[in-house]
């Protein structure tokens, strides 16, 4: 019996198909090789801690590392940009230039600045609709503004101001121009604006710290020796930032309080839900809790936000409510996988592009049928086509039933289209209580409303009804007494018994 078993046993594994897997650090890539270890992709719910399984929302379209003879190979990269035309740009740092490329990976142009003073590790680029590259030269403490062609234009320094501190180093790294012309950086904890001509404009978007009870009884009772060797609460320092055409502001910062995702105004305000966005880590041996570490973030044209993980090399996708919508990567070398994720960006067809410093490589990510399902759910509500809303999210739900926001989508539209009944079944579905609560106010409401004659009739019949009742009872009470008072000699009139 035991030898049937074992020649069983071979004859599957004989039949069974070998994966030829290669890593990702030869030039070329096998494409045979599935794409990415899971065959699911899920959501993360940060009050519940819990990971809940989807189908698979992005998959890898292909990798660009080599270059070519002349340009080669990236070396340590760390930022990507796509403009307008779909023509990507490379911050490829270790090399010092700035790499132009089209969007089937193939080079177009290669800038490494003026011939004066060439770049010295660039890392970051951004080119406005006019076609004009400004590079962060941070190796040489500017930014650089270069002319469609890569020829020098001008440069921008750090800025006299009195307002900047003598010790200040300008740095760029992540580099915006504004709608306005204004151009944006990151400094700390917040972003730094210089106006064309090279002037400082002041902050934006800094943090709120909140209120700090002891470095409050420090500033009342402290000496001065005192209060300098106690550090004063700072706000928490962006990471990365992006300006769209409208000149809405998207960044990450290390604000594990308020959320590490903030849409700012025009006034500085963060206008993001609040919340735990990326996902947390935990240290088992060292027994210690790690916070998402959000290195990179982009938008597309309708508003969904991807943001890229660090530190466990994942994107999440979130839409403007908060939710997420989506989640795929993780630390590996295969296909999909990421060693150092540092930049994320979006082409017009809804592709992702990762850049790897580590790996040396951009991948390319293309949405599934289900994601984009989904992102048009959402586009279609926004836009109030309620009816093809609900059509777009039955077919999400037929193709994951267990999709919480799919309900919450359908719960919406129902609720616009004054269905309430089936809204609430929609929210009840997704475990949306106060969707659930709006729902059935407006049904009752509702209800009340076209049963009112009924409801009133009925109302009526009742009142009259225990009247009626009341009386009964009164008049077969007092019966009752005065057969018992006349039994006993008594008057019920008189209350004589």
């Amino acid at each position: 019996m035991k030898k049937v078993l074992v020649l069983i046993l071979i004859i599957i594994i004989s039949c069974s198909p070998v994966l030829n897997i290669k890593a990702l650090g030869s030039v070329s890539v096998d494409d045979s090789l599935k794409d990415e270890i899971l065959d699911y992709d899920y959501i993360y719910d940060a009050k519940k801690d819990e990971r809940i399984p989807i189908p698979k929302t992005y998959v890898i379209e292909k990798v660009i590392k080599y270059l070519g003879e002349e340009a080669g190979f990236f070396k340590r990269p760390e930022y990507i940009f796509i403009d307008n035309k779909q023509f990507i740009y490379v911050a490829d740092t270790g090399n010092n230039r700035i790499v132009k490329l089209s969007n089937n990976g193939e080079v177009v142009n290669i800038f490494t600045g003026p011939s004066e003073l060439p770049f010295n590790k660039p890392s970051g680029v951004f080119v406005d609709n006019d076609g004009a590259i400004f590079v962060s030269d941070t190796g040489n403490n500017r930014i650089v503004h270069l002319n469609s062609a890569g020829e020098y234009v001008d440069e921008f320094v750090r800025p006299e101001s009195e307002l900047l501190e003598d010790d200040f180093v300008f740095n760029p790294k992540t580099v915006y121009i504004s709608p306005t012309g204004y151009i944006y950086c990151i400094r700390h904890q917040s972003l730094m604006t210089i106006d064309v001509n090279n002037n400082f404009r002041g902050y934006v978007g800094t943090t709120e710290v909140g209120f700090d009870l002891a470095w409050f009884l420090v500033r009342i009772f402290a000496t001065k020796e005192q209060r300098r060797s106690v550090i004063k609460k700072q706000a928490p320092p962006f990471i990365n930032f992006v300006i769209t055409d409208e000149g809405e502001i998207y960044a990450t910062t290390q604000d594990i309080r308020y959320g590490q995702i903030k849409k700012i105004n025009s006034v500085g305000r963060n206008l993001y839900p609040p919340g735990q966005y990326g996902e947390k880590d935990y240290d088992k041996k060292n027994n210690i809790e790690i916070q998402p570490y959000l290195a990179d973030i982009t938008v597309n044209e309708k508003g969904i936000i991807s943001v890229l993980q660090q530190n466990n090399g994942r994107v999440y996708q979130y839409d403007q409510e908060g939710n997420m919508l989506a989640s795929f990567g993780g630390i590996g070398e295969r296909r999909g996988q990421f060693k150092m994720p540092v930049s994320l960006t979006i082409d017009s067809e809804g592709c992702i592009y990762v850049l790897d410093k580590e790996l040396e490589c951009i991948q390319v990510f293309k949405p599934t049928r289900y994601i984009e399902l989904i992102h048009e759910g959402i586009y279609l509500y926004h836009d109030g086509k309620y009816l093809e809303a609900q059509q777009i999210w039955r077919e999400v739900l037929s193709i994951n039933n267990n999709y919480k926001l799919a309900h919450m989508g359908l719960g919406k539209s129902l609720m616009k289209d004054e269905q309430w009944k089936a809204a609430m079944e929609e929210y009840k579905a997704a475990g949306d209580k106060l969707g659930y609560s709006s729902a059935f106010v407006k049904y009752r409401y509702t209800f009340i409303r076209k049963n009112f004659g009924w409801i009133l009739l009925v109302v009526g019949f009742a009142v009259y009804l225990l009247n009626f009742i009341i009386r009964s009872l009164k008049k077969l009470s007092d019966d009752v007494i005065d057969t018992f008072g006349q039994e006993k000699g008594g008057n019920k009139k008189y209350g004589i018994f």
